[in-house]
């Protein structure tokens, strides 16, 4: 017979891990005549210990058997919170460090003229999407006491100059047209391009959707648009220069026979040399216009102290004036006013179109007669010779159409070729021989030395007169 001080019950212990999202349960051996542990020993010791989550009921009937005792099992395990995911900026645009890379055309080849400088946007356009951050799901420990969830960091739409955002701030909108960039962590828009260097192989060529301001040259082989107004401190090389607006170059241009320089509006210069230039507007220029071809739908002028135009084809619709025209050597200049040189191209243009479309009328004129002075019926042909004469007679319905557009716009062109009458040359100083003079389709050529000649178009001839 056993001691009675020798007698124990079995036991149930508690413990627990970090934070108590674990607990463990150890049931120890009855001592003696001791009783061993049941399962409301077990539920009492939980309840006591204020656990009530993540109970693993299949322990306890474990626990409880006498292979177990004295050993410890997880009785019940806690939740951990899931925190939140970071929200994030999905740009729209290309950053500045993505546009910087030369680009391979499908045989390898880099052109080295295009770095992708530029991102143009138009107004409304979408920059950035904010996507924002979630709350996370919030944990328990094995008391059933929740642990909070740590939301995901959230980041504020980089609003800069020119941009605008929703309201609930989830987007970001261009304000205006223009060009997308960085600034100090920002998104900018502006719609004036500032470059303060050349336009090189460090640049790129540009294309921009405003107005561009060059501090420095544009080099030969590259090519600068805008929708706006160009201005050039600089030179203008052999390149490619275009805008809806007008161009102003600070200094010369000299674009060769691969460049030009075309303008929606009026083109400025200190000189133009050795060059190809188009103006909607007017050509103003300081000092030269040198063995050049200029095409302006408003007046040429050369206007400084110098102020000579020499060489070349100058067409203009209202006004030629300089001091000087053409030169003591008798240098070929053709003066050409009182019809818009954009309208004298698509004159000729048209003329040698229609005259085409014209072979291809007669030829099908001349097989269309044919058939019918043959008497074939269209029900005595096969399939196949139907349908060929059934698309001869709709290409001959077009290109007899296309002929009768063409001869319209001729008609427009030639009708606006005799609005010749404010048109004039003016000679400030002296014209020299070998200049040819067109007002309208009225041609004066210079054998002599002339000074202080104005030229105007008059009873279908150009005539000289003095200035006025």
């Amino acid at each position: 017979m056993s001691s009675p001080l020798l007698d124990m019950n079995g036991q149930v212990k508690i413990s627990f891990g970090p934070g108590k999202m674990q607990a463990f349960i150890e049931v120890t051996a009855p001592v003696g005549s001791g009783l061993p542990c049941k399962r409301e020993d077990i539920f009492k010791a939980l309840k006591e210990h204020e656990i009530s989550y993540g109970i693993d009921e299949a322990v306890i009937d474990k626990v409880l058997e006498p292979q177990n005792w004295n050993k410890k099992f997880l009785i019940a395990k806690g939740q951990e919170p899931v925190n939140g995911s970071d929200g994030k900026l999905i740009y729209k645009f290309p950053l500045p460090h993505e546009r910087m890379v030369f680009k391979e055309d499908e045989k390898g080849n880099v052109d080295y003229h295009e770095r992708g400088l530029i991102h143009n946007v138009k107004m409304g356009e979408l920059l950035v999407e904010r996507i924002p951050p979630t709350e996370g799901t919030p944990g328990r420990d094995v008391t059933n006491r929740e642990i909070p969830a740590k939301k995901g960091r959230d980041y504020r739409l980089p609003r800069g100059k020119n941009t605008v955002a929703d309201q609930e701030e989830r987007n970001l909108f261009a304000a205006c047209d223009g060009h997308v960039t960085m600034i100090d962590g920002k998104v900018v828009v502006d719609s004036v391009l500032v470059i303060t260097q050349d336009i090189d192989f460090a640049t790129g060529n540009i294309d921009f959707v405003g107005n561009i301001i060059i501090h420095g040259n544009i080099t030969s082989g590259f090519k600068v648009y805008a929708s706006g107004d160009i201005e050039i401190k600089g030179l203008v090389e052999a390149a490619e220069v275009v805008a809806g607006g007008s161009i102003q170059v600070r200094n010369g241009i000299i674009s060769g026979a691969k460049g030009i320089v075309k303008a929606g509006q009026n083109v400025y210069a200190k000189f133009i040399e050795n060059s190809t230039v188009e103006a909607g507007g007017d050509v103003l220029v300081r000092d030269s216009i040198m063995q050049s071809v200029i095409r302006s739908g408003g007046s040429v002028k050369v206007t400084d102290r110098r102020a000579i135009i020499v060489g070349g084809i100058i067409q203009a619709y209202n006004l030629v004036e300089s001091k000087t025209l053409g030169s003591q050597l008798a240098t070929q200049t053709i003066v050409e006013v009182g019809i818009n040189p954009h309208y004298r191209e698509e004159y000729h243009n048209l003329i040698k179109v229609k005259t085409e479309k014209k072979k291809i009328y007669d030829t099908l004129n001349q097989n269309l007669q044919s058939i019918q002075r043959s008497g074939v019926s269209l029900d005595s042909l096969s399939d196949k010779r139907r349908l060929a004469l059934i698309k001869m007679l709709d290409e001959f319905k077009t290109v007899r159409q296309e002929i009768a557009s063409y001869e319209e716009r001729l008609s427009f062109l030639e009708g606006e070729f005799e609005k010749t009458q404010a048109a004039k040359v003016r000679v400030l100083e002296t014209v020299y021989p070998g200049v040819k003079i067109s007002i309208g389709q009225a041609v004066y050529t210079v054998n002599d030395p002339i000074k202080y000649a104005e030229f105007i178009y008059q009873d279908g001839e150009v005539r000289l007169t003095s200035l006025s």
